[in-house]
């Protein structure tokens, strides 16, 4: 039996509530052209951290290569909305 697929809408909420609650981010910061660096401020420890709690709250792991290709939230939601739905 197949899981029905995540929206991306979906899954941009829970970026949203890792982000302000890991991050110290507000709501109004997290739009889908947000650069992670340039706009949100987030060093490489950050992003390191950043990507544990995301692999943990969707329990999907990120490769390497995957995370150096993130920029933006938007980077974010497509990469979580392919690999969920490659799952189902």
């Amino acid at each position: 039996m197949t899981q029905p697929e995540v929206s991306k809408d979906e899954i941009f909420k829970r970026l949203r509530d890792v982000l302000v609650g890991g991050f110290e981010l507000r709501d109004e910061q997290l739009v889908p052209t947000a650069r992670l660096v340039e706009d949100l401020e987030l060093d490489s420890l950050d992003l390191v951290d950043f990507a544990v709690r995301l692999e943990q709250h969707v329990d999907l792991e990120i490769a390497e290569e995957e995370l150096k290709s993130i920029k933006t939230v938007q980077d974010i939601v497509d990469l979580l909305y392919q690999k969920l739905n490659a799952r189902s």
